[in-house]
């Protein structure tokens, strides 16, 4: 969607089975006259269009990403509804607010949409599933606007709090405890009710109220440890690990490469630089191959360019930031995509890292 692919979770299409189960009693009350078959694919309309107003959520927030002008990686289906993940965290507390409210301000459109409809729609099967739709969408509308991580509302709350401290691993931090406090009161009114009233818990209520219970904790758990790590990480710095490389336009010819080695000046015994390849505006796209060089013959190395004879580099393997959090997690990225990191010093000045070489420097006492 937009360029960013969509992934859907194997665990959906379970998803669509209980949810067809659960409202399939509804469809033949409803529509009697329904055969079985019938009626199940009425039944299986809803989980559908549940489905596609998840599928809203997310590409809303996206959408409202790419309005300021981030960009979007991937969006992701699972059985609890679903995620979009960026290539890059969000710079500015507005930022991170508004593209976290984008998703339920879209189910709350839909959910009006589907009120105009019912006052148009008959009673009748159709009519059903319009209500139902609507109201779905209007829990996961305020279920996401809950102000604790990892909901919409929690971001919201850490946008603010962020926004009011100017700190922002506190504001994440804060906003999973929050998340954790919502967890638990989410458990407590699942259960404590029936409990006071000398009753036992329906089973499945109490089982589906301590899953969703145990996925915000969950959720905001990991909020408090980004948070701390992105503390941690504070001090963190890239440049002890980088080694300088040689940039180059991709249109040199191989038959150059000799010269422009020898003008690097590498010591004697030390192994020759990267060939970093630019285009025209300066920025780093591949990587020499010096095994592919080596397999152009002399006599067409004049009319071949160097970068006929490289890898290309995946944008988050290309680096600016080179000190803090930011620096971290951005290595992190870029040593996932490959195995060799470009960092963009200065207009035509790069340096190269490695996994290797990461690791060696990360490991206790390689610092």
């Amino acid at each position: 969607m937009g360029g960013s692919p969509v992934y859907l979770a194997p665990s959906w299409l379970l998803v669509a089975a209980v949810l067809t189960v659960i409202f399939l009693p509804t469809v033949r009350r409803v529509a009697p006259d329904l055969g079985f078959a019938a009626a199940v694919g009425a039944s299986a309309t809803f989980p559908v269009l549940l489905f596609a107003s998840v599928l809203a959520h997310e590409l809303a927030h996206g959408a409202a990403a790419r309005a300021i002008g981030a960009r979007v990686r991937e969006y992701v289906l699972t059985f609890w509804g679903g995620h979009t993940s960026f290539d890059a965290e969000l710079r500015t507390p507005g930022a991170s607010a508004f593209v976290s409210a984008a998703g339920p301000a879209a189910n709350l459109l839909l959910a009006g949409l589907g009120w105009l409809a019912l006052q148009a729609i008959p009673l009748g099967l159709v009519a059903v599933v319009v209500a139902s739709l609507t109201w779905a969408n209007v829990v996961v509308a305020a279920f996401n606007l809950l102000p604790g991580n990892p909901l919409d509302g929690g971001r919201i709350l850490e946008a603010l709090l962020w926004r009011v401290t100017g700190d922002r691993d506190r504001a994440t931090i804060g906003a999973g405890w929050v998340g954790r406090a919502i967890a638990v009161v989410i458990a407590l009114v699942v259960l404590l009710p029936p409990l006071l009233r000398g009753e036992r818990p329906v089973l499945t209520t109490a089982v589906w109220g301590l899953l969703v219970a145990g996925l915000v904790w969950s959720g905001a758990s990991r909020s408090i440890a980004v948070g701390r790590a992105r503390r941690s990480a504070a001090g963190f710095d890239l440049r002890p690990m980088l080694r300088a490389a040689v940039a180059l336009d991709a249109a040199t010819p191989i038959e150059a490469l000799p010269d422009v080695l020898r003008a690097a000046a590498v010591p004697d015994g030390a192994a020759p630089p990267d060939v970093v390849l630019l285009d025209p505006a300066g920025a780093p796209v591949a990587l020499l191959d010096p095994e592919a060089v080596r397999g152009v013959p002399p006599h067409l190395r004049a009319g071949t360019p160097v970068g006929a004879a490289a890898r290309g580099l995946p944008p988050e393997a290309v680096l600016t930031a080179v000190t803090g959090a930011d620096a971290l997690a951005a290595l992190a990225r870029g040593i996932e995509a490959g195995g060799v990191v470009v960092v963009l010093v200065a207009p035509g000045v790069v340096a190269t890292t490695t996994r290797a070489a990461v690791l060696a420097a990360l490991a206790p006492g390689g610092r």
